[in-house]
């Protein structure tokens, strides 16, 4: 999004897309409004800043379309949920084994994160680096539908159509993501990360809007899984005004008699920026917590199995848990950045972890059914217990995603974002594996659930190891100390997130093999 601007002529079109606020109060001071896409500048863009200690920040116009742009995404991107199952099953009719193949293919694009995200920093397309991989990502996302929609069905078309959409959806998510990292550089310190706070939290109300408008047009008469399709293709289009209003400042063409700027050596420029911004303490250091925060196990798949197989819960009522979990997930951002955003990071994460450990022992209750005991329903028990913990669990996360997006440097923020969050990804897979392991250690099956106490008792315990490496953090967002450089600590989560790359890959080609 454009952020260098001056304070020369322009025209009209170009006036009133940013504002100047007083880094202060916050408030919006309306002063010069500066041109944004055209004309040549009087004053540098750092000479517009410093007026009356400003920080140029984008308009409202710009903020909501953003806004408006996650909402709609997060509204579109489950609708199809339900026609992809009973597709899978009725059209297909591919036995579980196939399913899980054309899932673990299909869910590839994942891992291209990065690649897509240093292209954007590298490639300019037409002279702009965001707008046309948002584009690309929503083209090929309608693309895959419509072709999912107008194809037979068969095992090769159901792969790569569901492959492209998931390189859309991932590639218009990392866009997203770089809209919010730019545009939070714009935030003054009492606003940091509201923008980024309000975009989870209407990406995540919309979703369950999304889930339920899927099944509710799934049920109507005479409605065929190939006709949902088409509609999700085509509902997609309302993100598409939005994502036209978002401003972006074409990359300058070079000065005259200076040659341009080859591919190549923009990467290993962009590459070299991006190494030595992982070598700064305020960005290896907190992207290796963001790590071992990830790894630790959790009693996840062997819960939802237990509410199937021994509570007897059924689609419904795992539906309403869903809900309940989303909307606990919105509430907890909410809270985070109503109430504790000002907080000492080190205390406040030391208090929320040690109470997310002692809440996730509730779980226990319903394990051993001490709830009907105290007369409380099965289904009860579980929408509260989940609503606390996911609360809890949200107060964790939104400071971390706003932790990430903060220690973004200009020119590779969507490379560095992308790399942090797919150490995440990798910490996420590490720990789902060691999870798989527990359970299976613990000898639990669909049937047999007589030790899953000691797995929650254990993964709660599991929460308190990281109490050790809280203060890799900063103490807050307005404390960000950039610390001596260490090649080391650059190093060291570079070969963790090429480690848990390797180590997703591996888990999928085990489970291509496996179930060959």
């Amino acid at each position: 999004v454009a952020m260098e601007v001056g304070g020369g002529k322009g025209s009209e079109e170009g006036k009133s897309k940013f504002l100047l606020i007083n880094e202060s109060d916050g408030s919006d001071n309306e002063i010069e409004k500066a041109p944004l896409l055209k004309g040549k500048s009087g004053k540098s863009g750092k000479e517009v800043r410093e007026i009356n200690d400003a920080v140029l920040v984008p308009s409202p116009t710009q903020l909501w379309s953003i806004r408006a742009l996650w909402f709609f995404l997060g509204a579109t991107n489950p609708f199809p949920g339900v026609a992809l199952r009973f597709y899978m099953v009725n059209d297909l009719g591919a036995s579980p084994h196939l399913q899980a193949l054309i899932g673990v293919l299909s869910g590839f694009a994942w891992n291209l994160k990065m690649p897509v995200a240093f292209a954007s920093d590298v490639i300019p397309v037409g002279g702009y680096r965001r707008k046309p991989y948002l584009y690309f990502g929503l083209a090929i996302y309608m693309f895959s539908f419509m072709g999912l929609a107008v194809f037979p069905p068969g095992y090769g078309t159901a792969t790569v159509f569901m492959s492209l959409s998931t390189l859309g959806q991932m590639m218009a998510g990392v866009m997203c993501d770089t809209l919010i990292v730019e545009n939070m550089r714009h935030e003054s310190a009492a606003t940091r990360g509201k923008l980024q706070t309000e975009c989870w939290i209407l990406m995540t109300l919309a979703g369950i809007g999304g889930t339920l408008a899927g099944g509710f047009v799934f049920a109507a008469p005479s409605m065929t899984n190939s006709r949902v399709f088409m509609i999700n293709a085509l509902i997609k289009l309302l993100v598409v005004p939005f994502a036209f209003m978002l401003v972006e400042n074409p990359i300058p063409p070079p000065i005259a008699g200076t040659p341009a700027e080859s591919a190549l050596s923009t990467a290993s420029r962009r590459g070299t920026e991006m190494w030595e911004a992982l070598k700064q303490a305020s960005v290896w250091q907190p992207t290796l917590f963001i790590f071992l925060f990830s790894i630790f196990p959790n009693p996840g798949t062997a819960m939802t199995n237990f509410f199937i197989e021994d509570l007897g819960f059924g689609e419904e009522e795992l539906s309403y848990i869903a809900v309940v979990a989303s909307v606990s997930g919105a509430l907890g951002m909410g809270i985070y950045y109503r109430y504790f955003k000002e907080y000492n990071w080190h205390w406040f994460f030391a208090t929320v972890i040690i109470l997310s450990a002692g809440l996730s022992l509730t779980q226990l209750l319903l394990v051993l059914h001490v709830n009907r005991r105290w007369g409380v329903p099965d289904l009860a028990f579980a929408l509260g217990d989940d609503a606390i913990v996911d609360v809890t669990c949200s107060l964790l996360a939104m400071p971390i995603l706003i932790l990430i997006a903060s220690i973004c440097p200009a020119g590779v923020e969507s490379s560095l974002y992308a790399f942090v969050t797919s150490v995440q990804v990798a910490g996420g897979t590490v720990g789902g594996t060691i999870s798989a392991g527990l359970i299976e250690g613990f000898g639990i099956t669909l049937h047999n659930y007589d030790r899953l106490w000691q797995l929650v008792l254990l993964c709660a315990l599991a929460k308190l190891l990281v109490l050790p490496f809280i203060p890799m953090l900063p103490t807050n967002l307005n404390n960000i100390e950039v610390g001596e450089k260490s090649w080391k600590g650059a190093a060291l989560i570079s070969v963790l997130l090429v480690g848990g790359i390797c180590w997703a890959l591996g888990q999928a080609s085990y489970k291509l093999a496996r179930e060959s």
